[in-house]
């Protein structure tokens, strides 16, 4: 018995199916060229920074690093979307050094939670007094060692209780300047997307709400040059929302994406969709103080920002390299 050929279904070979598929074909043909003549780029390739945040010093200008870098848990990295991060706790030595080293003498850690005076608070308001007599009678690098030699030893949860303690105390007292700054660095290459995990959204869905908004270009300097550098950033003044009566909090934030400054989540999307550049990156710089004064926050942030930008911006892709490079 002959085994008939199969047939192609009539549709298949009429005129006009051929047109259209002949005509799809050369458009995709076409476009191909077209992208690649003109050098377009939908995907973005990686790039790397040029060292690893970690690699900032804990000392910048006199602002000096409290906490010590950790990593986050697996599943909070993979919610922030990246392992390239720092998130670091800094106190001004001048203004905030002494507090520090008084509490740490007084041992308040031995007596918390007690509610009757003994001997040993005695004892420890005089170790306090002679700390601050002594941190206060040294030179500038003589200050940040003995804050230094006051943490030696102290477990994370430790650092962050005292630094909590001399915050809580700056924000009680006259309020009129602020001397820890709180920094969170993140890094992103290679995406086109949203960009993600924002203060306004996050803290927001942590219970805070907006008091005021301002988007102000800050003047950072003079550097050693003598020279002022704008940097446009976005500050919030946050109070808590849910009746718990938390601490209220001022946040800065700015982001470094392919070679410049930009503190617009929208301009961020805008420079990585650029077709005709083949390289992305952004960094987020954020920073967060306590309390309502934004005056002092801002003038805290600066003074900070102004130490730490060089420093920030080693770590960041040389981008003028890149575009000669490529």
């Amino acid at each position: 018995m002959k085994q008939g050929k199969a047939k192609l279904p009539s549709g298949l070979v009429q005129p006009a199916f051929v047109v259209v598929a002949a005509t799809l074909l050369l458009s995709l043909i076409a476009f191909n060229g077209f992208v690649w003549n003109l050098k377009l780029h939908f995907k973005k390739d990686s790039v790397p920074q040029r060292q690893e945040f970690r690699e900032i010093p804990a000392l910048m200008g006199h602002w000096l690093q409290i906490s010590q870098d950790d990593k986050l848990d697996k599943e909070t990295e993979d919610i922030l979307g990246t392992e390239q991060y720092i998130y670091r706790d800094y106190i001004q030595v001048d203004r905030a050094g002494a507090d520090l080293v008084a509490l740490v003498a007084s041992g308040f850690e031995k007596t918390a939670g007690t509610t009757q005076p003994s001997d040993s608070d005695t004892d420890g308001d005089r170790a306090s007094e002679a700390a601050r007599a002594k941190f206060n009678q040294l030179s500038f690098d003589g200050q940040v060692r003995m804050i230094n030699d006051a943490l030696k030893g102290k477990t994370p949860t430790e650092r962050k209780e005292i630094l909590t303690n001399v915050e809580i105390k700056g924000h009680l007292g006259d309020n009129t300047h602020v001397d820890v700054v709180h920094l969170g660095l993140t890094y992103y290459t290679g995406l086109v997307d949203t960009v993600a995990h924002i203060p306004d959204r996050c803290y927001i869905a942590d219970g805070y709400e907006p008091s005021s908004y301002t988007v102000p270009t800050w003047n950072l300097g003079p550097d050693a040059a003598g020279k002022i550098f704008p940097l446009p950033v976005r500050f919030i003044a946050f109070e808590d929302s849910t009746g718990n009566n938390r601490v209220s909090k001022c946040v800065a934030y700015v982001f470094h994406t392919n070679g410049h400054y930009e503190s617009d989540p929208l301009g961020v999307r805008q420079t990585l969709e650029d077709l005709t550049e083949r390289y992305g990156y952004y960094a987020k710089i954020e920073l967060m103080t306590l309390g309502q004064n934004t005056d002092a926050a801002s003038s805290a942030m600066t003074e900070f920002l102004t130490a730490a930008r060089p420093e920030i911006e080693t770590c960041l892709p040389d981008w003028s390299k890149i575009k000669q490079s490529h």
